[in-house]
């Protein structure tokens, strides 16, 4: 008897399971894309084609692609279940609140570190909500040389892979290794489309940036294409301003990164230092990033900040939108990934604006005001995407 009642359970269960799978898999009354104007509309999200940095035919669609609901290669015609509908709107609903209505969508991310225990998934989300499309992540490994950067890049080329229009990988070597060169060409070849030097760092400069070793490695990104971005510690190591100076002029067909202004906000204001260079070479650009530094420069931002800004306005074409954030284990919460970019939007586009969550790594903390640049669109549209988009040659 108990057997015969366990038979009809087990029978009732499968008929249950397969009812209400048959009926997910039903097709959804609407395609994609009017699913998705319906979806933003009856949300109070009504993007237009003008807001986006690309020409985009359908601003839903367009919208939905940045904040990672649907695949890339989706399309407004697709027809879907009715499980994929409840999947779009769960996700969606779940991030709606914090998405930033600025109008300036397909920001492009320049610098962002990725080791092998971060969630790109999440990051992704997290950035799509602030309007940003793709962004440069980079296999960064511990120091002295660079360790295990190996390693975080097979990792970060599966995720590239995964989501081949939103993660653009840089490779990164140690720059000691006689190899380094040998090494940058493989990853280019699997990939990466642009090369990190870490070496510019005091905890990892061992190796002079303008070295016979280094200079094949700028051969191999001259043949290829593809840009450098230097971590230049032009203050803390006054002999790289010098070396890199040599680099400039020896490879002026490669593009170059100083990141984190060339950290000449360092001790005080040397943005000096950094314009030389920069009037000097026209292939040089630099990052706005301070990663966990970001403490000491809203601390320069309080003092200094129409310096910094007019630096910026003077050099508006050769400056580029980065958080410099390490993606591990620690930083997987979505909020506090999304106030820690959030903070670098507003930044740019405030005139002041208050931090939302309390960061770790010293950074600020809640509820503290700050003074803001409020550029307007004609330079955020520059830092955002315009000189991305030359950089990376898109």
């Amino acid at each position: 008897m108990v057997k015969k009642l366990l038979l009809v359970l087990l029978i009732m269960a499968i008929v249950a399971i397969s009812f209400f799978a048959v009926r997910d898999l039903r097709p959804y009354p609407q395609n994609l894309g009017e699913y998705l104007q319906d979806l933003f509309v009856s949300n109070g999200i009504a993007p237009d084609k003008d807001d986006f940095f690309e020409p985009v035919e359908d601003p839903y669609l367009a919208f939905a692609k940045i904040l990672n609901l649907i695949s890339s290669s989706a399309q407004g015609d697709d027809r879907m279940s009715m499980r994929k509908a409840r999947e779009i709107s769960e996700q969606f609903l779940a991030v709606k609140d914090k998405v930033y209505l600025d109008g300036l969508y397909g920001k492009i991310d320049m610098h962002e570190h990725y080791w092998f225990t971060g969630n790109i998934d999440l990051f992704l989300r997290s950035l799509g909500c602030l309007g940003i499309s793709k962004v440069v992540l980079v296999p960064t490994g511990n120091s002295p040389d660079n360790k295990f950067y190996k390693l975080y890049w097979a990792f970060l080329m599966m995720w590239a892979k995964h989501y081949p229009d939103q993660v653009i990988p840089f490779c990164t070597v140690d720059e000691a290794d006689p190899r380094a060169a040998e090494l940058v060409e493989q990853y280019i070849l699997e990939g990466a489309k642009g090369v990190k030097l870490i070496g510019g760092h005091p905890a990892y400069y061992d190796e002079p940036l303008n070295s016979e070793n280094m200079y094949k490695v700028y051969q191999k990104a001259a043949e290829y294409d593809v840009p450098v971005l230097f971590h230049s510690s032009l203050i803390n190591i006054p002999e790289l301003r010098y070396q890199l100076d040599e680099v400039l002029s020896d490879f002026p067909e490669v593009t170059f990164i100083f990141a984190h202004y060339g950290n000449t906000l360092m001790g005080g204001i040397y943005l000096d230092v950094i314009a030389e260079l920069l009037d000097k070479h026209p292939n040089l650009y630099t990052d706005m990033s301070h990663g966990s530094g970001i403490t000491a420069y809203h601390r320069y931002l309080e003092q200094y900040l129409e310096t910094i800004k007019n630096f910026i306005i003077e050099y508006q074409d050769r400056i580029l939108f980065g958080s410099d954030l390490i993606l591990s284990i620690t930083t997987n919460d979505f909020d506090w990934l999304y106030e820690r970019v959030k903070c670098e939007i507003d930044l740019c586009q405030k005139a002041e604006y208050t931090m939302g969550t309390r960061f770790s790594c010293n950074c600020p903390i809640a509820d503290e005001v700050h003074q803001g640049f409020d550029f307007d669109e004609e330079i955020l549209r520059k830092i955002y995407y315009e000189n991305p988009k030359k950089v990376l040659g898109l």
